[in-house]
This record gives structure tokens, C-alpha cells and sequence, in this order.
């Protein structure tokens, strides 16, 4: 009876009983889930993947999600949530100065109506980056987009590993 190394399969992690008579490069497929493996003898025996063509294009599917992420990042920290209802609260407050305190339009009600859509605006809007739903977007994207990275790292480490024999 021949002697067996044993290695872990790529995939599953399961061990693999590897017979001796597998030379360098030989392919060799996993009993638990099926994937095709090439023996790299050395001192210590591993596997690596056989055909590493599914991973180059999960490896550019992944790609294509990060710049879509960080595409939908730009928009997300460049938008103007809420903060444009300042104007409306400007116009509310124009409006009521005329109608309700029977002011006249001057330069000094428009000057005081954009100052105060500029101060709710910006108030809105840091409210809004700071405990509201922009802020979670942010966080939500920054998150995804480094879960995205470490498994386009993690293939690139597999194809290279699987390039080497």
C-alpha cells in the first residue's frame, strides 16, 4: 500500500488524502466539494488551484462592485439631503413677514430670508451628516467597500498562488 500526504482542500478546507505517486503539478479533485487542485510538492505538500478562470472573473465582478461602491460614495458625501429645505423655510418666513406683519419686499427682507435659508440649510445638513441617514449611508458604503476589497485581495491571493506551478 502506498503511502498518502494529507493537504486541505482550497475551497472547503477539508483534508485531501494525497497518494504519493502525485508528482508536482498533478491535478487532483476534492472528495467534499468537487474542486480541481494541482499538487505543489515542496517541504511542505499544498494545493492550489487548478483552473483559476472563475476567480479572475469573480476577481473583476469584484472590481466592478468596489467602483460602483465608491461611485455611490462620491454621490452619497456630495448631495445635498436636507439641507435645501432651508430655502423653503426661507420662503415660509418671507412670505409670512409679508402677508402676516404686512412688510414690504426690500433688499433687507430677501438679504434676511437667504440668511436664514443658509443657517437652517447648513444646520439641516450637519444634523443630517451627523445622526441621520447620510452618516449611516457613509458608514454602510465604507463598509461594503472594504468587504469588497478584502475578497478582491483574498482572490488575487488564490490566482497567484495557483499561478505559481
Amino acid at each position: 500500500m502506498d503511502k498518502k500526504d494529507v493537504a486541505r482542500c482550497v475551497h472547503c478546507r477539508t483534508d485531501i488524502n494525497v497518494p504519493t505517486t502525485y508528482a508536482q503539478g498533478d491535478h487532483i479533485k476534492c472528495g467534499t466539494c468537487g474542486t480541481k487542485h494541482k499538487v505543489v510538492r515542496g517541504d511542505v505538500l499544498r494545493l492550489v488551484l487548478a483552473d483559476a478562470a472563475p476567480l479572475k472573473e469573480a476577481l473583476q465582478e469584484n472590481e466592478r462592485v468596489v467602483e460602483r461602491l465608491e461611485d455611490e460614495l462620491r454621490g452619497a458625501r456630495q448631495s445635498f439631503g436636507i439641507g435645501v429645505n432651508g430655502l423653503g423655510v426661507a420662503l415660509v418666513y418671507a412670505l409670512w413677514q409679508v402677508a402676516l406683519k404686512n412688510q414690504t419686499w426690500s433688499k433687507g427682507l430677501v438679504f434676511e430670508a437667504l440668511a436664514i435659508a443658509l443657517v437652517v440649510g447648513l444646520a439641516l445638513e450637519l444634523g443630517n451628516h451627523f445622526f441621520f441617514a447620510k452618516r449611516h449611508k457613509i458608514a454602510r458604503l465604507n463598509a461594503e467597500i472594504e468587504e469588497a476589497r478584502a475578497s478582491g485581495r483574498q482572490l488575487k491571493k488564490v490566482i497567484r498562488e495557483s499561478s505559481r506551478v
